[in-house]
């Protein structure tokens, strides 16, 4: 029977050497269960169809080794939320925050305070070893 250790031992290691090859490319490995953020807005605004522009929405916590994903579905009827950020853009290493977002105009319109522009996808990433 220790040469089925032997041999259980040695496939085990194969396999974790196939998998560190596999994974080389890449500093994050995804982890946990994502959250979802929603995007409201902070202030009003009227659009004209075609207008990009930065509005306050209420401040969304970014914690550490956190991938952000903007929801590629509309949820406002005037347009669509195309990237959220903060004053100082920092890595994703850090805690983050942010508090504007860039909002672009399909049709004519507003958005007034409280309404929802959007939804934030937080996806919890683990750094590699040596990345």
């Amino acid at each position: 029977m220790p040469i089925y250790g032997a041999i259980v031992h040695r496939l085990k290691k194969e396999i974790e050497e196939l998998r560190e090859q596999r994974l080389a490319p890449f500093d994050f490995i995804l982890g946990g269960t994502c959250k979802v953020e929603y995007l409201v807005a902070e202030e009003d605004n009227d659009f004209k169809a075609g207008d990009a522009k930065p509005i306050r929405i209420k401040k969304v916590i970014i914690p550490r080794n956190t991938l952000l994903l903007i929801s590629p579905y509309g949820r406002h009827g005037v347009g669509q939320v195309i990237s959220i950020g903060e004053e100082i853009a920092m890595p994703v290493e850090l805690d983050r925050s942010a508090d504007y977002a860039l909002f672009v105009a399909g049709v004519d319109g507003s958005v007034r305070r409280d309404e929802l522009v959007g939804v934030a996808m937080l996806i919890p990433i683990t750094p590699r070893k040596g990345a």
